[in-house]
């Protein structure tokens, strides 16, 4: 018989291996079917050119594996105990049933892969990374590689984090987030969406009610445990209390076990909560007894003064758990989150924190330690504070010279990103895709509702723009929406 195998003498792959590959395709796709024989290696050998020791060499663990067996006297043929119609079986595209999480991850839109990234990305994720001291971290990381402290092999004792990042990260949440917390409450992630996780298994189940902000970033995590979700609306002050179940004398009697908020910078409309508001959200949660779940995403970077006191601060009946990535503080991939948990809820947190998996490596934990504690952070931060602030004006200030009425900004005193609502003719998608086509990416907020999204409503971050680009960016999006 005739092997449809190509060998390509030219590739670094063995042309034994390319000849195992070739015809285990031909086995499992059915072509070949159990108790067809298998040519000697002297027919196979001249049919395809090669020596008879490669051949062997590919029988030999063909039969190893029981893709073949050889019949003494009478050659090799492809094993009998070979029973399924591999046609059939790899024909068909695999149709799994989805749980209610599965359904709602199926729905999430694909973000850009790098190489599809536009050239001026007003995504609201990257931060100033070419403004990172990378001579520092380098000299910190290189320190902490040459240890010759053999436990840094190991894995982190404490599932907790290391004692000197917690005591770090504690110094760090108090000047930058005025929050009195002992290292013992701090919890270290990998990165936000794991804290997530961490919080919803631990309080939520099918039978759960969570609060959420509308719009707002909803957790997977949230989605994952089965909880029902209660969407609450936001305006420019944040979360509106007044909407919150229960808020009117009377009204809803249900037991909401979770409230996730975005206070110091409501995600996606850039909303800062005043103190009133704040006060008036603890004493709902006090007295309907609700958990909440503090997410203090980028809120270290005020346009003016210091940056709002996060709600923790104001909590005096422990039951706020706090929230803080360094994403945006150092850089994306180092993956680093952390939660500050009431006292009476460490050892809970210490447990499930074991169960989650490992943190991350000693060496990295203590670079990262050692970063804060030198000053390095609280400069970094000071510096990109600065800049964010110039940054975001001088996008508000592009935006209102170049669209003048047909641009409506949202709050623009914090954070490395805006919110911003275009009046124009076309929808969306059609602005979206004319904004790709001269290179320019935006990123809508429909994904954010869990009601009714608002037209032409998007996030523009600057925080990896610097002004040149920004205002470039801004034009360019004139010319494409005309």
């Amino acid at each position: 018989m005739k092997f449809k195998i190509t060998l390509d003498r030219s590739s670094s792959i063995p042309l034994n291996r390319q000849l195992y590959d070739g015809l285990t395709r031909l086995i499992l796709s059915g072509v070949l079917k159990p108790g067809d024989k298998i040519p000697s290696t002297r027919d196979w050998a001249i049919e395809l050119d090669v020596s008879r020791p490669t051949i062997t060499a590919c029988l030999e663990q063909l039969a190893q594996e029981g893709y073949i067996e050889t019949r003494p006297g009478s050659g090799s043929y492809v094993s009998s105990e070979i029973k399924q119609d591999g046609a059939a079986r790899t024909s068909k595209s695999a149709r799994f049933a989805l749980s209610d999480f599965g359904r709602f991850v199926s729905k999430i839109p694909q973000p850009p892969t790098a190489e599809s990234e536009p050239a001026i990305s007003f995504y609201c994720w990257k931060p100033a990374l070419d403004q990172f001291p990378l001579a520092e971290w380098a000299r910190i990381i290189g320190r902490q590689a040459r240890t010759e402290d053999v436990t840094m092999l190991d894995t982190s004792v404490d599932p907790q984090g290391s004692e000197d990042l917690r005591k770090a990260l504690s110094g760090l949440v108090k000047r930058f987030r005025g929050v009195n917390c002992d290292p013992c409450q701090v919890v270290v992630v990998n990165g936000l969406n794991q804290g997530l996780d961490l919080v919803a298994r631990l309080h939520l189940s099918s039978e759960s009610i969570a609060v959420v902000e509308d719009p707002g970033f909803t957790p997977a995590a949230f989605k994952a445990c089965g909880a029902k979700l209660s969407a609450v609306s936001v305006d420019q002050k944040g979360l509106r209390v007044d909407k919150l179940p229960g808020a009117t004398a009377g009204k809803d009697d249900r037991r909401i076990d979770l409230a996730y908020v975005t206070p110091a910078h409501q995600f996606p409309t850039g909303g800062v909560m005043p103190l009133s508001r704040r006060l008036a959200f603890l004493d709902w949660a006090r007295e309907h007894d609700v958990l909440v779940l503090e997410d203090d995403y980028d809120s270290e970077y005020q346009a003016a003064g210091k940056p709002i006191p996060a709600l923790m601060s104001l909590d005096t009946d422990e039951r706020v758990v706090y929230l803080g990535t360094l994403n945006q503080l150092m850089f994306p991939s180092l993956a680093l989150g952390y939660l500050i948990v009431p006292l009476h809820l460490v050892p809970l947190y210490q447990s499930a924190r074991e169960l989650a998996g490992a943190q991350l490596s000693p060496h990295m934990q203590a670079a990262v330690a050692d970063f804060i504690n030198e000053g390095h952070l609280d400069r970094h931060v000071k510096r990109l504070r600065s800049l964010y602030g110039e940054r975001r004006q001088a996008l508000v200030d592009e935006l209102q010279k170049r669209f003048g009425s047909t641009v409506t900004i949202g709050p623009d005193t914090s954070g490395v990103f805006i919110l911003v609502r275009f009046n124009s003719r076309f929808d969306q998608d059609e602005l979206i895709a004319r904004a790709a086509k001269v290179g320019v990416g935006l990123m809508s907020t429909n994904q954010f509702y869990l009601r009714k999204p608002v037209a032409n409503e998007f996030i523009m971050g600057f925080g990896n723009l610097d002004e040149s680009l920004i205002r470039k960016g801004v034009r360019k999006l004139v010319t494409a929406f005309k």
